[in-house]
């Protein structure tokens, strides 16, 4: 979706390519166990969460398919609030006086993605990083 837009139209966390959150996120989902990221996310979303946030990015199609494991993006239906998540349909967009370029996507709010991505860095195995997120990931270990 949106390839032919910079950055696939995500705003990404600072110091992240698209590439790298792509790379987080699919290890994650490889290698991390289900329940595990169920939990780490729920605690980032209950302690981080923010409902006026009003940017958003699309991360996927309205049936969760995109750049990132159709099971992640589920599992974000599953757990974030109304409002962190929405599916932009043209149903949802009945008498908008703009058109909307994001029609047929589903969009985050990018502050608890970009929470929930650098928590995602933190459980991925450093041995399956690149070498530039496995220096992200030690860097924050170390506070920095």
């Amino acid at each position: 979706m949106f390839e032919e837009f910079e950055n696939c139209r995500e705003a990404v966390p600072d110091g992240l390519e698209i590439e790298d959150v792509e790379l987080i996120w699919w290890t994650v989902a490889a290698c991390v166990n289900s329940e595990v990221l169920r939990g780490a996310l729920v605690r980032v979303i209950a302690d981080r969460y923010d409902s006026s946030g009003h940017h958003f990015s699309p991360i996927a199609d309205l049936n969760g398919k995109g750049r990132y494991p159709v099971a992640l993006v589920a599992l974000l239906r599953d757990i974030l609030p109304e409002g962190g998540l929405i599916a932009v349909d043209s149903e949802s967009l009945e008498g908008a006086e703009e058109p909307c370029d994001v029609v047929g996507s589903l969009i985050i709010q990018n502050q608890i993605w970009h929470e929930l991505t650098w928590i995602a860095l933190s459980l991925a195995p450093v041995e399956k990083l690149s070498n530039r997120l496995r220096d992200l990931r030690f860097s924050s270990d170390l506070g920095n």
